[in-house]
């Protein structure tokens, strides 16, 4: 039973919650995305497994606001916040959709109050959620409004964790100038231009050198706990594949569905698998293996890179990926 108390440690752990409510809820949208697929309806397949997706990225954000924050914030549109993440699928089933967005969106405005404003995280969060926003009254032509959902959404939430939490964990700086080019480049993308598709692949290039992924790999021997190592390293090797992803990825001639494959599976898909080994134990309270093997990312960028060629093979190499992503988990 979650009991909402007016101090911050009760808020701490009302969001925590939800954050673990929202991640199983997308659990459960990805499972019935897959199994549509089997049996073949497109249409289940589409709507449940892009919004699986995005409200595992943003269940995740929750928690990791709190951890920014540290203080208390608005415990309704923290509720309110979980609670559309979690009828997104409905939403965009029945057709409004765009009302779900929209309170998505503006709840997590709400959230933001608490974060210092000066700080690239604020920044970056503020975005997020302007650019979803700006999809509900956007039009957009060459990509389809739901795919723009899920160009607007996820990609700068990751932007904002990594951003933060990278250079954080390895006690450096991210590039400011970068990280403030990704987001020109990122909303170029989402103007509905002729060019989307490689603005937002440039942006996703731009966001790797904001993060300074070479002074991430540089610092791993800052890691002390000789433990905890192989969980650096399984990380770091989660971004590393991100550039070879996106280099040979953006030249492939694909649709609009075909980009949004490469981009749920590939590079949201990356995040995940480098992030969730650590944070999903720690955030449903179970135990943890930490069985971390690298073929588990290289599969899922198989099966991204794959997938506009053979749905079927692509269909392969996910499912051994996830495999081997429960294998490091699972007892």
């Amino acid at each position: 039973m979650i009991v909402i108390a007016g101090d911050a440690v009760s808020y701490l752990k009302l969001a925590r919650r939800l954050s673990a409510l929202a991640v199983i809820g997308s659990f459960v949208y990805i499972g019935i995305g897959l199994v549509s697929l089997l049996l073949r309806w497109y249409q289940v397949h589409m709507h449940f497994m892009g919004m699986g997706v995005v409200t595992f990225a943003a269940g995740v954000n929750i928690s990791f606001w709190t951890s920014v924050t540290r203080r208390r914030g608005s415990v309704p549109a923290t509720v309110l916040h979980a609670l559309a993440l979690l009828s997104l699928p409905a939403g965009s089933l029945l057709g409004w959709g765009k009302v779900v967005v929209a309170l998505v969106s503006l709840t997590g405005l709400l959230f933001l109050l608490p974060l210092r404003r000066r700080s690239l995280v604020y920044l970056l969060e503020l975005y997020s959620f302007l650019s979803l926003l700006f999809t509900v009254f956007g039009s957009y032509q060459g990509i389809g409004a739901w795919v723009a959902v899920e160009w607007a959404y996820p990609v700068p939430l990751i932007y904002a964790v990594t951003l933060h939490a990278l250079p954080k964990t390895y006690r450096y700086r991210a590039s400011l100038p970068l990280a403030l080019t990704t987001i020109v480049l990122h909303a170029l993308a989402l103007a509905g231009l002729s060019s989307s598709r490689h603005l937002m692949w440039a942006s996703m290039l731009t966001y790797l050198g904001a993060a300074r992924l070479d002074l991430a790999y540089l610092e791993l021997k800052s890691v002390k706990v000789r433990g905890a190592l192989p969980a650096h390293r399984y990380l770091i090797a989660g971004y590393l594949l991100l550039a070879p992803l996106l280099v040979l990825s953006w030249f492939i001639p694909v649709d609009a569905l075909g980009l949004l494959h490469i981009l749920l599976i590939g590079f949201v898909g990356l995040h995940i698998y480098a992030h969730a080994p650590m944070m999903i134990p720690v955030l449903l309270g179970i135990r943890n293996a930490k069985r971390f093997n690298y073929p588990a990312l290289i599969l899922l960028m198989l099966a991204a890179l794959s997938w506009p060629f053979n749905r079927e093979v692509a269909l392969y190499f996910l499912s051994g990926s996830l495999f081997l992503a429960v294998y490091i988990v699972k007892p």
